[in-house]
């Protein structure tokens, strides 16, 4: 996908369940609080493991591909969300351009994870 075509208006919300864990990987950490995902995008999706129930707001910017922020419900182990991306969208460009789509005043990427960074 260009990702120059990554924009607000390009994002569709996607159930969490159309996001197969095994299709994504976690991409970065973004400081965004969860009242402004909601007042911008909804309200999140809850959705469980065996290790916690997580806030989800999915979401697909072009056919076949898709992202997902989650957060921890009950303590979280780090502020924000996590950004999982499938695999067109795996790079430091695609998570600025995606944070930048949400169009959340303030929302910045935290944490890169050093596999997507390389």
């Amino acid at each position: 996908m260009d990702l120059r075509e990554l924009t607000p208006t390009s994002l569709r919300r996607i159930p969490e369940k159309d996001v197969g864990p095994g299709d994504i990987r976690w991409l970065v950490q973004v400081d965004v609080e969860s009242a402004a995902l909601e007042e911008r995008w909804g309200a999140p999706e809850l959705t469980e493991d065996d290790f916690a129930e997580y806030c989800c707001f999915a979401f697909s910017p072009a056919k076949g591909e898709a992202f997902i922020l989650l957060q921890q419900v009950h303590h979280a182990p780090v502020p924000g969300f996590a950004l999982s991306v499938t695999e067109g969208l795996i790079s430091t460009e695609a998570a600025d351009r995606i944070v930048e789509a949400l169009a959340i005043p303030g929302a910045r990427v935290a944490h890169v994870n050093s596999e997507a960074a390389g």
